[in-house]
This record gives C-alpha cells, structure tokens and sequence, in this order.
C-alpha cells in the first residue's frame, strides 16, 4: 500500500484499530496511526469516526510503526484470552468452581476486566457472534510470531497461542470468539 501511494504520488498513513465488535460499532476504537504531522489534520476527521482515541506512533506510516504496535499489544491479548482458557479449563478438570478463582484474584493486581469478559463468553456460552474470531486470532498469532522471527526473538508463548487457535478452529469453532480457545484444551467440545 505504502509502494502504491508513493507510485501515484498519494500520502500514507498506517492506521490499524484496537478494539472487538462493540467498540467498532460505538465508534470507540482505539486508532494507532502513523504519517506526516502536515497531513493529520486532514485524516483526524475519518480516525475520530472510528476511534475514541488516536496514538499517533511516529511521522512514516510507511515503515509500519503503528501496525508494529498493534502486533505488540495483540500479542498481550491473545495471550491473556488463552490464559483465561486455561484457567477455566484446569479449573474444569480438578472440580473448582469458576467463581473461587474470581472471588480469590478479586480486587488484586491478578484481576482484570478482560479476564471477566473473556470468561464470562466462555461459561454463559456467548462465543457467537465472536467479537474477534478464532480464525482471525491464529492469523494474527502467527504473524506475531513472524514478525518475532523477523526481529530475532523467539516468542514461545505467541506459538503455543497460535496452535491452541489452530486446535480449536480444527474442532469447529474458528467463527467463534477467540474464547473458544478454550476448547483446545480439550479431545473434543467440552
């Protein structure tokens, strides 16, 4: 893209969104955006309709800052959801009710709203419509771990995420929402 807008003499800005579904259709993601400081004013107006804030990354949306970020900060996400699917799902298999391990994380530096939501998807069964699908996040797991490759770092815990995507999209669940991961700690749907 930032070859073609050079080409027919265009600017370019990166601008990759954070955020699920619901924060698309409020107009609430978060933008991470590159490109030149003389061209934004121009642009702010299309980022604000989609976005509740704009992090501006650097002036060269052509080297992809921006999309750089937006690998990191997926990296965190997918990470944490197949932690919360591996909690419950070991919480499952030794007899512990879910609630217990809320009620003994609740209010401390372990607790987080994300590890609520994505739990919450996965024991009220709401996978669907996925805010963000399984698919989708073995797709970004492994370009996570490309771009890691790329920089000469191993990432580990992005692989085993891409897999586990992998097991549970292979088990029937990639248009589900990237909870569904929890299935993959198991033979077949639990």
């Amino acid at each position: 893209m930032a070859a073609f807008a050079r080409e027919h003499g265009l600017v370019f800005f990166d601008a990759p969104v954070l955020g699920t579904r619901q924060p698309a259709e409020a107009g609430q993601l978060l933008v991470l955006a590159a490109g030149p400081v003389e061209g934004r004013g121009a642009v702010s107006p299309v980022l604000d309709a989609v976005g509740a804030r704009t992090v501006w990354t650097g002036e060269d949306g052509a080297e992809g800052s921006a999309t750089r970020l937006k690998l990191v900060a997926n990296s965190w996400v997918l990470a944490v959801t197949n932690a919360a699917g591996e909690a419950l799902a070991l919480a499952k298999a030794l007899g512990v009710d879910p609630q217990g391990f809320f009620d003994a994380i609740d209010g401390g530096p372990l607790d987080m709203g994300y590890l609520r939501a994505k739990s919450g998807l996965i024991l009220d069964d709401r996978l669907s419509p996925a805010q963000f699908a399984v698919s989708t996040a073995a797709k970004d797991a492994r370009l996570i771990v490309e771009a890691g490759e790329r920089g000469g770092v191993r990432l580990d815990v992005a692989a085993a995420s891409a897999e586990r995507f992998e097991r549970a999209a292979a088990q029937g669940h990639g248009d589900e929402d990237m909870a569904a991961a929890y299935f993959a700690s198991f033979d077949e749907k639990a």
